[in-house]
């Protein structure tokens, strides 16, 4: 076991503890958890992993979310799965236990909380992540593995090394899934940005499965105009997608995921804070620092934060 490498895990929903599985297979991995759900007597994570049919329990070590000066040793690794609106808080909570070698994958969705922690921490190497896996946690102890998919990483922040990202393939692939390294993360980060615009928040307001939405008139009449709106997003930050390849993608991602939940209303249906701010929210803010207008993404955005409101 010593000689493993140790992974730190902040964020134990249900794609950290899918990861969490997954990689424990050839690493060490800890979980960082809140200082309330951690026991002083009891310092582990217990929960049923669902893989199919085969269901297994499993049990990780735990450590407090929030350093303290006398506690742990830095954080080698660390793997961030943290809401989008909660990583930067989460990090700085962190900060005692980052050191300039630490390495840290940010797995948000949406866009926005990337560039704060890069504000946050510019001497330490970053990178992100966009994962098509898909996991749901039903309850607090169960984790099901709803879907194979890919995961692409990159960095947001200058390596330390030249090979340091191979080193980080290297980690991300022990845990037998899907991994794949590319030089413009953004890009990848942007499309699904785009993919996540235009799908979730209309989950979230029709109440309904991804693969539901073709058909209903509220997505039907809306996917296309909105398509031309985050096409002029992306040509505003330099990545070039036409609305009818946006929309072709979004098409292909809704018959591939039919069955899936999507985090959005996952979140509305547990009367959760959703990451609509840092998805649609993130085009919003684009449009206004460009003097533009886009009214359907602004309709989803403004409708999507009612139903929180309204909850």
């Amino acid at each position: 076991m010593a000689d493993k490498p140790t992974i730190h895990i902040l964020g134990s929903g249900a794609l950290g503890s899918l990861w969490a599985t997954k990689l424990s297979r050839n690493n060490n991995v800890i979980l960082l958890i809140k200082g309330s759900k951690l026991s002083t007597s009891n310092k582990t994570h217990q929960f049923q992993f669902i893989d199919q049919e085969q269901s297994t329990t499993l049990t990780f070590p735990c450590e407090p979310s929030v350093s303290s000066s006398e506690s742990n040793p830095p954080i080698d690794i660390l793997l961030v799965f943290t809401k989008s609106y909660d990583t930067l808080s989460a990090i700085q909570q962190l900060k005692n236990r980052i050191s300039p070698s630490t390495r840290i994958v940010l797995f948000q969705n949406g866009m926005g909380s990337q560039q704060a922690i890069a504000q946050l921490l510019p001497q330490t190497s970053l990178y992100a992540a966009s994962t098509t896996e898909g996991a749901n946690r039903p309850d607090p102890q169960t984790v099901i593995y709803a879907g194979e998919g890919e995961t692409w990483f990159g960095a947001i922040s200058t390596a330390h090394s030249l090979d340091e990202p191979k080193k980080i393939l290297s980690l991300l692939s022990s845990s037998g899934l899907k991994v794949f390294h590319t030089q413009n993360i953004w890009q990848k980060l942007w499309f699904k940005l785009a993919v996540n615009c235009a799908i979730n928040p209309f989950t979230a307001l029709l109440n309904c499965k991804n693969g539901e939405l073709i058909g209903q008139p509220l997505f039907d009449t809306h996917i296309t105009p909105l398509c031309h709106e985050l096409s002029h997003a992306m040509k505003l930050n330099n990545i070039e997608a036409s609305p009818a390849e946006l929309q072709s993608i979004v098409e292909d991602v809704i018959k591939r995921t039919a069955n899936n939940v999507s985090s959005m209303l996952q979140d509305v249906r547990a009367t959760k804070q959703t990451e609509i701010e840092y998805i649609n929210g993130y085009i919003e803010s684009i449009a206004q620092q460009n003097n533009q207008y886009f009214p359907v993404n602004f309709s989803l955005l403004e409708k999507v934060k009612r139903l929180r409101e309204d909850a």
